[in-house]
């Protein structure tokens, strides 16, 4: 906008202004004018009022004059000189009908008048006229049948008519710091609770309009004398608990966020201190108000950070997102002090030992907990943690078997729809117990968690049973979630974001985020001991397993790589296929990979190799005879090591590739069946690459990096980096390479964390040490082992001292921190010394398997991909899967009587056998078929002088014929 226009527009709202001040102020004449000729009208009303003050026509005109100070005092005080009968007697008397209509219509403007001016010199007379009329024991004390009804029809009215929105409205009008003033309000408030029968709806509206209106009054404590809060209390949550607890939900609708904030603030300052004196019922309709006040409002939008900066944990959940936020809350410093004393431990611990023994009580203390982490953030921590060590983790088993246990959610994976009625669903209990049990399990070792350490303060508050129960419901609420979440996806792209439901302060997102991480600390736990088959529980069929299957290749190929190193997409119809009829199968797949059989995910692995194969072998340049112009890379096998990192390093091995090993004159070797000599490179490399000086043995024979200065060195980390290229490029061709890697290694390269009980596959002395130290006794003196926050270390023959936190060295373990020190030494032993070398293997590896891959697998699934199943060998499934050479077939005496011999060994000896022909002694995860090439028996002639031998780089055994039962 230019300037001339600027000034224009300008110009013309000022023209606008000035035509509508005359129309203003005629406007403000003409209500004025109103104003005195109402005046004038009620100067005769005033004066026959006058007249007949206590009389019918008196009422008549004080109700046409309306609120006016003057004319209702005197209306007041000559009714109560009369006394309370009087009341009685003009309403049940002749013309009671209309005494009654008046009678309600002037104790309306009795209210009124107090709800503008509470302070006023007839206040007093209003309320004790209000108190007449209210009283239902003088009514019936009086007139018995007919007071009573008198009564409720006066009740039933001023209910009708807003009775405590204006009562509040009075009463925020008082100053706090005088309670007397107070007290007359509160027996007006009261006085209709004892009108009408408990089950009436006139009862109901009744309370709910002093919970909503006059118990959410700000500061409302201050504002009572000493001996109020008890008969609140008596009467509301000890005489009729049963009446306020079907009143919950009406309450909550009635509040807005601020005067729910006020309420909570209220209940827990009067119910707090007499927690001992509630019943049963009257505890869980304290706890159960108290979440759905707790979820109507967002209590982190307007607290100050400051307030409990002391009291935040360390610990920060990231992960979860709150679905909506409120704006700041003019709630009053009384308020937010209360309400900053509810997560408290003093008040968590108090609640808790009040209620655990109580098995009704559990999913209402469960509900409460978990509202209140949702409402307060950073005490979530403190709160989990007071939780797990009441009654050394009993509370966590009881909740888990009276409440988690019981409820109909996850009992089977297709029993419900989630999305439809979350309401109804015990949504807060299993979430706080999963977001409880991960917290358990992040602090606690496999000694407590495998039942031996019973007793303990860390011990498992579950049974294994009861862990695999768990588990098994979490993964059917996933599938559930999972498999419905499409049908829900078109109609709202932002389901995930929203609360569940209005009692379940908790996003979609941040549901699946904290049951992905409970089942991923139970897994990571049973990848390392295994002691149950999630895999097992969700797929029912073989169908549903191929499903996985094509949904998992299917998503690999929405993206195809050209030659020169971009991605395109491919078909729409492949996305628009993955994107709906899959994504249940692939939000699993990516989510939860441990949910899905292993056997399952390795032929996704293994079809997903099928598909890169031919995404590469399809940009080979073809040469004129159309063949494949495969690498050809000739490989000394003086040294096999150098060579192979020379000639290799730069070679893409996803690629078709030759190798052919040369003697020391340069002169090919020869090819038993065409196919190079691939395999036995790999088996002559790591046979003197991994012992070499780059690579530790545990006390169990397994590998891992070395932690020596020289390991970091640019020209040590590429050897890592080869090293992890070339078991790539094994795993990827399917060949199995006798290396046992150390467990915590493996857990590095697979990216994820490594535990405390993950040091004992690394130094099982430190980890002896490190135990003893956590569960030492109390009557142990930490102090006295004079330990400090540093660690020894041996470089290059020198030993120095490395701080475990800043002036580690001069700080002492105690028990207070010893938890903690053990923390920072598994740590630094597990990660800090060996992440470049496990970068670079990593680096390596996933050059040739692509890192999504991996993720499918656990450190005890990814050993079993690189050298096989620890498991007993199965021979039928060997016989059926060897092919015959020579003269030699299935039937063949002298084989009959070779699968006789093979099949009297020991295990021992089956694995050795095994080794003989293959180099490796375990079977492929999916049996001998994946064994390539396939297990073959030659015929070696007659001569029985002749030992049967074998050519492991082809996995051929050569046999002697005879009738006789050989050595081996």
């Amino acid at each position: 906008m230019t300037s001339s226009n600027r000034n224009m527009h300008r110009f013309s709202m000022y023209e606008s202004w000035k035509k509508e001040q005359p129309n203003k102020a005629r406007r403000i004449q003409v209500w004025w004018r109103r104003v005195l000729e109402v005046r004038e009208a009620k100067k005769p009303l005033r004066r026959i009022f006058e007249s007949d003050v206590t009389g019918l026509t008196g009422l008549r005109c004080l109700v046409l004059i309306g609120v006016h100070d003057d004319v209702l005092g005197t209306w007041a005080k000559a009714m109560i000189q009369l006394g309370p009968e009087a009341f009685l007697a003009r309403g049940l008397g002749e013309h009671g009908t209309s005494w009654l209509v008046l009678m309600r219509k002037a104790a309306l403007l009795l209210v009124l008048s107090l709800a503008y001016v509470p302070r006023s010199p007839n206040a007093s007379l209003y309320l004790d006229v209000l108190v007449v009329l209210l009283s239902n024991k003088q009514a019936v004390a009086t007139s018995a049948a007919q007071g009573r009804a008198f009564c409720q029809a006066i009740t039933a009215y001023l209910i009708k008519q807003q009775f405590y929105r204006l009562l509040r409205q009075a009463i925020s009008k008082l100053p706090i710091e005088n309670s007397t003033s107070f007290q007359p309000f509160l027996t007006l408030c009261m006085l209709p609770l004892s009108t009408f029968p408990e089950n009436s709806p006139q009862f109901k509206k009744i309370c709910v309009g002093i919970f909503a209106q006059v118990l959410s009054l700000p500061s409302l404590p201050n504002r009572l004398p000493l001996d109020c809060p008890p008969i609140f209390l008596s009467y509301f949550l000890l005489t009729t608990p049963d009446t306020v607890k079907p009143l919950i939900e009406l309450i909550s609708d009635r509040l807005s966020a601020c005067s729910s904030s006020n309420l909570v603030a209220n209940l827990f300052m009067a119910v707090s201190p007499h927690y001992k004196m509630l019943s049963t019922q009257a505890f869980a309709s304290y706890l159960q108000l108290s979440v759905m006040l707790f979820n109507r409002f967002n209590i982190s939008s307007w607290l100050n950070v400051n307030v409990e900066s002391n009291n935040e944990a360390d610990y920060r959940d990231s992960r979860l997102q709150f679905c909506f936020c409120h704006p700041t809350l003019p709630v009053t410093g009384e308020t937010l002090r209360w309400i900053l004393k509810i997560p408290t431990p003093q008040h968590i611990s108090e609640l808790i030992n009040l209620t655990h023994s109580q098995t009704i009580l559990l999913p209402h203390l469960a509900a409460y907990l978990f509202a209140l982490t949702a409402m307060r953030p950073p005490y979530r921590q403190e709160i989990k943690n007071i939780v797990l060590t009441t009654s050394n983790g009993g509370l966590v088993g009881e909740l888990y078997r009276e409440v988690v246990a019981r409820s109909s959610l996850g009992q089977k994976a297709d029993s419900m729809n989630v999305y439809e009625s979350p309401r109804g669903m015990p949504w807060p209990h299993i979430i706080f117990f999963a977001d409880l049990y991960s917290q358990a399990l992040h602090t606690m070792d496999d000694y407590e968690f495998f039942d031996m350490a019973r007793g303990s303060r860390g011990c498992n508050p579950l049974t294994l049973e009861e862990v695999t129960s768990f588990s098994v419901k979490l993964l059917n609420i996933m599938f559930m979630m999972y498999s419905q979440y499409s049908e829900y996806w078109n109609e709202s792209r932002s389901i995930q974001n929203t609360c569940i439901s209005s009692d379940v302060f908790c996003s979609w997102k941040a549901l699946r985020e904290k049951l992905i991480r409970c089942l991923s600390r139970i897994h990571a736990r049973d990848s390392r001991r295994p002691f149950l088959f999630l895999g097992r529980c969700l797929l029912r069929s073989e169908l549903e397993m191929n499903t996985f299957i094509d949904a998992a290749v299917a998503s690999s190929r929405i993206y195809e790589q050209r030659p020169s190193g971009t991605y395109s997409r491919m078909p729409s119809d492949v996305t628009r296929y993955q994107s709906t009829s899959m994504s249940p199968q692939l939000s699993i797949f990516k989510k939860i990979p441990f949910a899905i059989p292993f056997e399952v995910r390795v032929s996704i692995f293994q079809h997903l190799i099928v598909t890169d194969r031919v995404l590469h072998g399809s940009t080979e340049r073809l040469n004129s005879l159309g063949h494949d112009q495969g690498l050809r890379v000739r490989i000394r096998r003086e040294e096999v090591v150098l060579g192979g990192f020379r000639e290799l390093a730069g070679v893409n091995l996803n690629a078709p590739l030759e190798i052919v090993m040369t003697d020391g004159f340069g002169q090919e070797e020869e090819e038993v069946d065409g196919r190079g000599h691939f395999k036995e490179f790999l088996m002559a490399f790591f046979q003197e690459a991994m012992y070499d000086g780059l690579w530790f043995e545990n006390v169990r024979g397994e590998l891992y990096p070395t932690t020596h200065g020289y390991a970091i060195e640019a020209n040590s980390l590429n050897w890592f980096w080869f090293t992890g290229y070339l078991i790539g490029k094994a795993m990827y061709d399917g060949i199995l390479m006798d290396i046992p890697f150390a467990t915590f290694f493996l857990v590095k390269c697979l990216g994820r964390t490594s535990f405390f009980d993950d040091l004992f596959s690394l130094d099982l002395g430190l980890y002896r040490q490190l135990f003893s130290l956590k569960h030492s006794s109390k009557n142990i003196n930490i102090e006295d082992l004079s330990l400090h926050f540093s660690i020894t270390i041996e470089e290059s023959g020198v030993t120095k001292t490395v701080d475990l936190i800043p002036n580690g060295h001069k700080i002492a373990v105690t028990r207070e921190n010893r938890l903690r020190y053990i923390d920072l030494v598994t740590r630094y032993r597990m990660d800090t010394q060996f992440k470049r070398q496990s970068e670079a293997f990593l680096a390596g590896l996933s050059h040739i398997i692509q890192p999504e891959w991996l993720k499918m697998f656990d450190q005890r699934e990814l050993q079993i991909l690189i050298a096989g199943v620890p498991g007993p060998i199965d021979l039928d499934d060997l016989r059926r899967h060897t092919t015959y050479q020579g003269i030699y077939h299935n039937s063949h005496e002298t084989i009959n009587v070779f699968w006789q011999v093979v099949d009297s060994f020991h295990h021992w000896q089956k694995r050795s056998f095994l080794a003989f022909v293959t180099n490796c002694d375990r079977p492929h995860v999916l049996g001998f078929k994946e064994l390539v090439p396939n297990f073959t028996i030659h015929d070696d002639g007659s001569d029985e002088n002749r030992l049967p031998s074998s050519s492991r780089r082809v996995n051929l055994l050569k046999v002697r014929v005879g009738h006789f039962l050989f050595p081996l």
